[in-house]
Order: C-alpha cells, then sequence, then structure tokens
C-alpha cells in the first residue's frame, strides 16, 4: 500500500480543530462527522498523527448535508460545510460549555446567527500563478497545503466578492508579472467593495490601467500596497476618500471605515450582537458605559442613543480617530474616544470614574489587565464580548472572584463553517 492510497476509517468525535478523529487518535480527518465511516486520502502526517481529507462517505450522519462548494473538503476557508447549521451551532455551544468547566452561567442564552453563507465582508485571499496548470488561482489555501485552492466561486464570501474571483483570474493573468501578486485583501461594506492588490514588482502603466478598468467596470475601489500597510494607495476611483461604508439602522448609525480598519466580518450578525450587547447591559437613560477595545465605535455609538454618556477606549490611534469622525457624522455628542493600551497592567486612565457599566470586546488575548481594573470600580454590570473561549473563562473567573456573578452566556456564529467560535456573556455584581 501506497504511502497516499486511499483508505476506510470510523471516525467518533470531533474537536475544536474542524477534524473528525477516530477513536485511537491516530487519524484526522478533514470533511467527516462523528459516527462515519469514510474513504480518505493522506494529506499530512504530523506528530505521528496521520491527516486525511474524506472523499466518499460510507456510513453517513444524520448531521450530514450536501457543501455549497465543491471545494469544501480541502479549502482551507472552511471546515464544517458538509454538517448542518445546526450541528454547528451546537458543536460551538458544547466547545464554550466545555471550555467554561467549572463556571455555569445562570442561563444558557440561544445562539446568535443569520444565514450561514454570503456573509463575509473581509478576507485575505491568495494568488499564485501555476505552471503545471499554466494559469493563476485565486482563493483561500488548501487545509495543511500552501497551495491556492481551485475555485471559480467562494459562497461563504459576499456575492460580490464571491463573482469576483474568475475575473480576478482572468485580471492578473492579463497583466505583464501575474507571478509579483501574492494576494488580495478584500474589505467590503454594506453596498461598496474595495480590494488591495499586494505586489512585489513596480507596476507599468499598461498594467496599472488594466486595474483602473476592472474598478470601473466591476464598480469596486482598487488599491496597491508595493510595500508594508503605510504604501497601500487608492488607483481607482481616483478621488479623495478611501472609506466603505455599513449601517446600523435600528439605531440611525452609519459607520466609515477604511479597508484596513478591523470591523466585524459578518455584518448581519454584527447587528444582532450590538442589539443582544444593549439589551443585556439594560441601560438607564443615567448610566455612564464604557466601551472597552472600542474600535471605531460599532458598539459605541449605539449604546450612546440610551445612555447619558459614553466612553471607548483602543490602543489604535486610527481606530480611535476614526471612531471620532464616526460620532461626528452621525451627530453623537454623548461620546468621547481616547487612545490607551487597555491590556497593559500599567495604565493608570481615569477611564472608569464615574462609569457603572463596561462593555469588553478585546482581541483574542482577553481583557485580563482590564477586568482587574474593575475590582476597585462601580461598576456593576459587565457585558463581554469573546472571540476566544479560553480568554473569556479566564477572565470569567476573575470576575466571579470580585464578586460579580455570570447571569448568562452564549454563542455568537460570527464565521459559519469554520472553527472560529463567538461568545457573548452577562456579569453582575
Amino acid at each position: 500500500m501506497k504511502s497516499n492510497d486511499p483508505i476506510e476509517v470510523t471516525v467518533e468525535t470531533v474537536a475544536k480543530d474542524g477534524c473528525a478523529y477516530t477513536a485511537d487518535g491516530k487519524h484526522a480527518v478533514f470533511g467527516a462527522l462523528p459516527g462515519e465511516k469514510v474513504i480518505a486520502v493522506p494529506v499530512a502526517r504530523k506528530r505521528k498523527r496521520l491527516y486525511l481529507r474524506s472523499t466518499e462517505v460510507v456510513t453517513s450522519s444524520s448531521h450530514r448535508v450536501t457543501p455549497l462548494c465543491k471545494a469544501a473538503s480541502f479549502c482551507g476557508g472552511c471546515s464544517f460545510q458538509h454538517a448542518s447549521h445546526a450541528y454547528q451551532l451546537a458543536l460551538k455551544q458544547a466547545q464554550v460549555q466545555q471550555t467554561f468547566d467549572q463556571i455555569v452561567p445562570g442561563e444558557w442564552m440561544e445562539p446568535i446567527f443569520a444565514p450561514p453563507y454570503g456573509y463575509r465582508t473581509k478576507a485575505r485571499l491568495g494568488v499564485k500563478y501555476v505552471d503545471k496548470k499554466g494559469r493563476v488561482l485565486v482563493g483561500f489555501r488548501e487545509k495543511m497545503k500552501p497551495y491556492i485552492t481551485d475555485i471559480e466561486t467562494c459562497p461563504i464570501l459576499v456575492d460580490p466578492v464571491s463573482n469576483l474571483i474568475e475575473p480576478l483570474i482572468e485580471l492578473i493573468s492579463g497583466l505583464s508579472q501575474p507571478k509579483t501578486i501574492p494576494q488580495i485583501e478584500v474589505a467590503c461594506g454594506d453596498n461598496d467593495v474595495a480590494l488591495i492588490f499586494r505586489h512585489l514588482a513596480a507596476m507599468s502603466e499598461d498594467d496599472l490601467q488594466k486595474l483602473q478598468s476592472f474598478g470601473h467596470e466591476q464598480s469596486v475601489q482598487m488599491f496597491l500596497q508595493p510595500e508594508g500597510l503605510d504604501s497601500t494607495h487608492k488607483i481607482f476611483p481616483q478621488d479623495n476618500t478611501d472609506v466603505l461604508h455599513y449601517e446600523l439602522p435600528d439605531y440611525g448609525l452609519v459607520f466609515q471605515f477604511s479597508p484596513q480598519d478591523f470591523t466585524q466580518v459578518n455584518l448581519p450578525v454584527n447587528r444582532l450582537m450590538v442589539a443582544k450587547a444593549i439589551e443585556l447591559l439594560d441601560i438607564d437613560p443615567t448610566d455612564q458605559v464604557f466601551d472597552a477595545f472600542c474600535g471605531i465605535g460599532n458598539f459605541s455609538l449605539a449604546i450612546s442613543r440610551f445612555a447619558r454618556k459614553v466612553t471607548g477606549a483602543e490602543q489604535s490611534a486610527s481606530s480611535i480617530a476614526r471612531a471620532r469622525e464616526n460620532a461626528r457624522l452621525n451627530g453623537v455628542e454623548n461620546v468621547s474616544f481616547f487612545v490607551e493600551d487597555l491590556q497593559s497592567e500599567m495604565a493608570e486612565s481615569n477611564s472608569l470614574k464615574g462609569v457603572n457599566k463596561v462593555l469588553l470586546d478585546p482581541p483574542r488575548s482577553g481583557a485580563e489587565a482590564m477586568v482587574k481594573r474593575l475590582a476597585g470600580s462601580d461598576v456593576s454590570r459587565v457585558v463581554y464580548v469573546s472571540c476566544n473561549p479560553e480568554t473569556l473563562a479566564r477572565d470569567i473567573a476573575i470576575l466571579e472572584n470580585q464578586g460579580f456573578e455570570l447571569q448568562s452566556a452564549g454563542i455568537i456564529d460570527m464565521f459559519p463553517h469554520t472553527t472560529h467560535v463567538e461568545s457573548i456573556a452577562l456579569l453582575v455584581r
């Protein structure tokens, strides 16, 4: 038997890495579900474990569905297109519950979710001219491989971008140096799209004209990035703005952001998440709310519609500048923003003075330093939005030691079909 010959395996469990595992843990299969018997081909071997890709289902799980994407079993952009959305939600909730271990909320909230396809507004697409194929590929990288997945569309991307993959392949193929473009950054608002082309060689005037014509034909903003992030510049349309837009219509808010600003990937879920956070904060017109890790003001400006005063803080100076501009554009006057490293133990600001409620939405490393600062504050209610169940559990334990009680927690399905888990929790003292 050759090392790359297909084999038959039966898997019993599924892990947070998206693989289904055999009982002995020696085989991990992409594209399989617990209880299934599948035919699978080897992909890689790591730490005495063989990773495989399912190619045929012999015995099928009741949770199995047909993926919309033909590349779902080997494309690194997804892990669970072969599982029903309801099963995906159950898996993610079970992962959070397992991570929490001895931490038990008074209530597990219903999952926050929206339609699971056509949601992704931000992505980094790899680009590669493949000599053996004699053509350019544009897409996500394959699972555990350096290769670009050969696709024509991508059902998890918002439709305008999914439909651009083939035109992008044609565009880059027609450039004088297609091998010098390694990736395209995608950013979208509600009704606009921006593409940032990373390129490793100077663009000829002819190539520049082709890119600009593409932007005109497809109605997308076009940017070039010849070096670091600071080198990014717009080439179409040739105007004085580089912003996109999304709305929170329930609060009469429109947000401007640049393609390189941090924004939530799933705009429909973002609207539901903001609404749930405001519901959990239970805001009174006398409340002063602190929005920690506020970004461009996504939560802050919505909260300001109900609170007496909102203060937002964030380490990124560019995000704070954008938040202030969004407040100005929306006519919001009861909110202020400042730059601060909230993850630093040395932070000495008076940001919590007079504050009685806090919204936390930190990066994956969590908010350990920030939650420790709540010990001596008058804060009585904390809503914590997290993209990492492990650091969320750690920080909840700290808050519980300060007298907070975990009243409720639940998952937010910000990234359907992937292993990424977003959570939300309410703590009160």
